[in-house]
């Protein structure tokens, strides 16, 4: 296999698995400078490496195996669920990704930068929950995201569609999954915006919950992507997730609570204690 071939198909894991250069190397516990290399087309990973890669895949992607970095690039890419051209599950239809992209290429620029996520707590009501996000532009893919709080890290990719943000992002390690429409900004560098994110809450079904978000910007991306890495995990680290009596703007506090549901502003719960989701309903048996 060709060093230009492998770094093809590794740059197509890392965008399957929404995952950085830095971010493998310490996966694989490998030295980030071999991983460069690796992405660059300059080496190609011993069979020692090459072998820790394949399994790690294989934790992401069922099925995977060494057989598979001699496929074709299109077949490689089939395999992990993306398109050859990018990131793009399959389900996506090809006219919205180019849409989505060219969206990327004109406004993207827009939205990178750390933000602070704030939206209603749904075990306290009046009180706050904020994260901290990353948006990072891709225009070939689209917008890259993650978000942390506390010890959970969402990954996932965001599509300017019709000046609007749709977001879709996963926590390999819990197994969830959120969800996010945001209104986009039209011509200025966005600096606050707003929309709807859809969860799941961590009680014993993993009910799920809709709630109104406000994100504001609290920084801007230096370029250098170790450094952005660090910066992202210290504004995690110094976060306090359920936000201070009175930490929350009263614009942000008054926008976040004009959604209502009977028991909390700003959310819509379906709690799993109260769920009607149920198998078929068993009948006693005759006499």
């Amino acid at each position: 296999m060709r060093p230009d071939s492998f770094a093809e198909k590794l740059r197509l894991v890392l965008k399957a698995l929404v995952l950085s250069r830095t971010g493998l190397a310490s996966a694989l516990n490998a030295d980030k400078s071999l991983v460069g290399r690796w992405a660059a087309g300059s080496v190609i990973p011993s069979e020692h490496n090459l072998a820790k890669l394949t399994r790690f895949v294989a934790g992401h992607v069922d099925g995977f195996t060494m057989l598979d970095w001699d496929r074709s690039t299109a077949e490689f890419a089939a395999v992990l669920g993306v398109s050859a051209h990018g990131a793009a599950p399959d389900w996506i239809p090809a006219q919205v990704m180019d849409e989505a992209r060219r969206g990327a290429r004109q406004r993207g620029w827009a939205y990178e930068g750390l933000w602070r996520s704030t939206r209603p707590s749904s075990d306290l009501p009046g009180r706050f929950l904020c994260d901290v996000t990353e948006i990072r532009n891709e225009p070939e893919d689209a917008i890259r995201f993650r978000s942390g709080i506390e010890g959970v890290r969402y990954r996932g990719s965001a599509l300017i569609l019709q000046n609007q943000l749709f977001s879709f992002g996963a926590d390999a390690q819990h197994g969830t999954v959120i969800f996010g429409i945001f209104s986009g900004i039209a011509r200025q560098r966005a600096e606050v915006i707003e929309g709807l994110s859809l969860g799941t809450l961590r009680d014993a079904g993993g009910s799920p919950l809709a709630a109104a978000c406000v994100m504001e910007r609290i920084g801007d991306l230096t370029g250098d992507r170790e450094e952005d890495d660090r910066r992202f995990e210290t504004a995690v680290a110094e976060l306090t997730p359920l936000a201070p009596e009175g930490a929350v703007s009263e614009e942000v506090r008054n926008r976040l609570e004009r959604t209502y549901s009977p028991e909390a502003p700003g959310l819509l719960r379906l709690l799993f204690a109260h769920s009607l989701s149920r198998g078929a309903l068993l009948e006693a048996p005759a006499g």
